[in-house]
C-alpha cells in the first residue's frame, strides 16, 4: 500500500501542479466551464490506477524460475526492528490526519443538522427545492446529498427578485450537476492524500472553479445591470461567508474579484466532447506516467516480494560467527501468498532452515491470474557484509 501510495503522490502532485499552473491560460482559453470540469482527471486517473492495481498480471515461468538472492546480516536484527518502527509510525501519522479529517466532516455535519432543525421554510416561487432560513447562516448554500435543501441568510428577504432568482439559480445549478457528490469524492481524496500541500491547493481551486463555472451559467443571459446587481450580493455575502468542506459556498471572498471580473468576460459554452477530450488526455497521461514508475520497479524482469519478511539470525549462530545459505523452493498461489515452502540445499545444514522457512512463509507477493508452482530463492546469512573493495563474480553452471 506504501508504494501505491507514493507513486499514486507523485502522479497527483504532478497533475495537480500542471493545472494550477497552467490555470489561468486554461481559464482565458477553455472558459470556467471547461476548465473546472478538467478537475475530473483526477478521479479518473485515482480510479484506473486503483483498477490496474488490482487486475491480476501473469506471472512468467521465466520470471518465477530465476534464483533470487538476499542477503541477511547478523546486524539487521536491530535495523530492522527500527525500520519496522519508523513504518509504523508513518502509518500511524497518516491515520491520525485521517481521523481528523473525518473528525472536522463529521463537526460540520452535526453543526448543519442542528441549523436544519430549526431553520424556518421559506416559499419561493423559482425555488424547485425546499428553502430554509437560519439567522445563523452568513450566506446562501446548498446543503445535503440525498436530500437536498438551499439554506438562506435572513438578510436574503431585502434583496430585490431579479437578486433572489439569480441565488436560487445558483443554488439549483450546483444541484443539478450533482456538485456536493463532487465536493464529497474531492475531500474524501484529500483525507487520503492529506499531507501533500499540492492536494490542499488543489482542493482549494477546485471548490473556487466550482463557483466560477456557476457563476458562468446563471449569467451568462443576465444584462449588464443585472450582473452588476449580482456582483454586489457578492461583495455583501462575501464578508462573513466561511469555507465549508461539502456544502456549497457562495459568498466566497477569496476570489470575488475573479468571479467579478469573469462577469465582464463572454464565457466559451459547455463542449461535451472538448472536456471529455481533455479529460482523457490528461488522464492517459497520467497513466503512462505511472506504468512508467510501476516498470521502474521490475526493471530486470523479476518477480519481487510485495512484502519481505526479515529472517531471524539464529542466536546460536551468531554466537559461533557462523555465516550460510539456505535454497528454498516454493509455490506462489494466485492470491501473492507463499506455500509448501521446502529447503533444497543449506549450509551449515539445519542452522539457518527453520529461520529461512518461517520468514519465507510470511511473505506476499503480487497477485498473478495463475500463480507459480516451484519458485526459488537463497537467503544468504552473513555475519558481516562482503567487503566492498573486492570485486565478486558470480559462477553458475
Amino acid at each position: 500500500m506504501m508504494l501505491w501510495m507514493a507513486q499514486q503522490t507523485l502522479l497527483l502532485s504532478l497533475v495537480c501542479g500542471g493545472l494550477l499552473l497552467s490555470h489561468r491560460l486554461l481559464q482565458q482559453h477553455l472558459g470556467a466551464h471547461r476548465t473546472y470540469h478538467l478537475w475530473l482527471a483526477i478521479p479518473a486517473l485515482l480510479i484506473s490506477s486503483a483498477i490496474m492495481v488490482m487486475l491480476p498480471s501473469p506471472l512468467s515461468a521465466v520470471q518465477a524460475n530465476q534464483l533470487a538472492h538476499y542477503s541477511v546480516m547478523a546486524g539487521k536484527a536491530i535495523s530492522a526492528v527500527q525500520t519496522t518502527d519508523y513504518a509504523n509510525l508513518l502509518l500511524l501519522t497518516w491515520l491520525v490526519g485521517v481521523g481528523i479529517m473525518f473528525i472536522l466532516l463529521l463537526l460540520q455535519a452535526i453543526g448543519l443538522k442542528r441549523i436544519l432543525r430549526t431553520a424556518i421554510p421559506l416559499e419561493h416561487q423559482d425555488a424547485a427545492l425546499p428553502t430554509l432560513q437560519h439567522p445563523s447562516v452568513q450566506s446562501p448554500m446548498l446543503v445535503g446529498i440525498s436530500n437536498a435543501k438551499i439554506l438562506l441568510p435572513t438578510s436574503f428577504n431585502r434583496l430585490s427578485d431579479d437578486e433572489r432568482q439569480s441565488i436560487i439559480a445558483h443554488e439549483q445549478y450546483h444541484h443539478q450537476r450533482r456538485d456536493l457528490i463532487s465536493n464529497l469524492l474531492a475531500y474524501l481524496t484529500l483525507t487520503v492524500f492529506w499531507f501533500n500541500p499540492l492536494c490542499w491547493l488543489a482542493y482549494r481551486r477546485f471548490r473556487d472553479d466550482q463557483e466560477l463555472s456557476c457563476d458562468a451559467h446563471v449569467t451568462r443571459a443576465l444584462s449588464k445591470q443585472q450582473k452588476i446587481s449580482y456582483s454586489q450580493v457578492l461583495l455583501a455575502y462575501s464578508q462573513q461567508a466561511h469555507h465549508g468542506l461539502l456544502h456549497t459556498h457562495y459568498g466566497n471572498k477569496n476570489i470575488l474579484k475573479e468571479r467579478i471580473m469573469q462577469m465582464k468576460t463572454s464565457q466559451k459554452g459547455q463542449s461535451g466532447l472538448a472536456i471529455i477530450g481533455l479529460t482523457i488526455c490528461l488522464g492517459l497521461s497520467g497513466l503512462l506516467l505511472n506504468q512508467q514508475v510501476q516498470a521502474g520497479a521490475h526493471e530486470h524482469n523479476e518477480v519481487h516480494p510485495l512484502t519481505r519478511v526479515e529472517p531471524k539470525y539464529p542466536i546460536s549462530a551468531v554466537e559461533a560467527h557462523q555465516s550460510g545459505f539456505v535454497k528454498l523452493k516454493f509455490d506462489i498461489s494466485p492470491s501473492g501468498a507463499v506455500s509448501n515452502v521446502s529447503v533444497i540445499k543449506s549450509s551449515p545444514e539445519a542452522v539457518f532452515d527453520k529461520s529461512a522457512v518461517t520468514a519465507l512463509e510470511q511473505w506476499r507477493y503480487k497477485e498473478s491470474t495463475k500463480g507459480f508452482k516451484g519458485a526459488k530463492v537463497q537467503l544468504d546469512f552473513m555475519i558481516e557484509p562482503p567487503a566492498t573493495d573486492v570485486e565478486r563474480i558470480k559462477v553458475t553452471p
